[in-house]
């Protein structure tokens, strides 16, 4: 699992991160203390130690993590940073003016950040916010590593919906494969990796921006990953004289397609 923009890659098969970068606490107590003098809203931070997401427990912050069970909710979320040994990244949410600001004091301290709308905690509140992580992480090194551990046989895809993503959609454009990006993204960033795409190996699609919609996206990419390797595997026992005796495919979601040697990356040809 990558998390926190690549900050973190984390082993659910060994159960440990095989890459971890940390903030500093001190220059974390430094933003925190920066952003609240300009304005903030103490009850506007959250960050995570990799695992975990922590958030203040009060007001309107409570009821938008009110479904979630995975964050753990804070009397005191200044006092938490504190007592956190491992933060991985930080964000903090409110007005244009105050993000902007934040942001020119977190690069001067030589972090990473990100900066984007948000509807935390409250759509009509029309909040910014500021990611901020280690320098020189990104999704895409991530992935290039992620992809180096694993060494898939028939590559990967990159889905995503924002800015934040550039990277990633443009190491899978680079590596020769499929940069999925959802409709509903920004038309810049469409146009941006379009653009970029063109005369290189890998190819982009456009998802509709349902949710579900983009689930049976992800459930047909499977199902033919998954059927060319049986393919694969029929053709490899024909060649060496034995009899195929190769179960049906069976992947949740509906029946598999049938897929002919090499048929996925021709087919797949289509959407770019």
């Amino acid at each position: 699992m990558i998390g926190d923009n690549g900050a973190v890659i984390y082993s659910t098969r060994e159960h440990e991160f095989l890459m971890k970068k940390q903030l500093d606490k001190e220059r974390v107590a430094l933003i925190v203390k920066d952003f609240v003098d300009k304005g903030g809203n103490q009850q506007f931070i959250r960050y995570t130690d990799g695992l975990n997401i922590y958030a203040a427990k009060q007001g309107e912050v409570k009821k938008y993590y009110k479904k979630n069970k995975r964050i753990i909710l804070c009397d005191d979320i200044y006092q938490q940073i504190q007592e956190t040994e491992d933060i991985t990244k930080i964000t903090l949410a409110g007005s244009f003016e105050n993000i902007k600001q934040s942001a020119e004091f977190v690069k001067s301290l030589g972090y990473w950040t990100d900066r984007d709308v948000t509807e935390f905690p409250v759509k009509h509140y029309q909040n910014y916010r500021l990611d901020i992580a280690q320098k020189d992480i990104n999704k895409g090194e991530a992935v290039k590593r992620m992809a180096k551990i694993l060494n898939p046989t028939y590559g990967y895809v990159c889905l995503g919906n924002g800015f934040n993503d550039l990277s990633m959609f443009k190491m899978a454009i680079d590596d020769g494969m499929i940069a999925a990006i959802m409709k509903n993204s920004s038309p810049e960033l469409i146009q941006e990796i379009k653009t970029y795409s063109k005369s290189k190996k890998g190819r982009v699609m456009l998802i509709p921006k349902d949710k579900d919609l983009a689930n049976k996206y992800i459930l047909r990419m499977a199902k033919l990953f998954e059927t060319h390797i049986k393919t694969q595997e029929r053709k490899r026992r024909q060649r060496e004289g034995r009899l195929p005796n190769v179960p049906r495919l069976k992947v949740n979601g509906g029946k598999p397609t049938k897929v002919e040697d090499n048929d996925f990356f021709k087919r797949e040809n289509r959407y770019h």
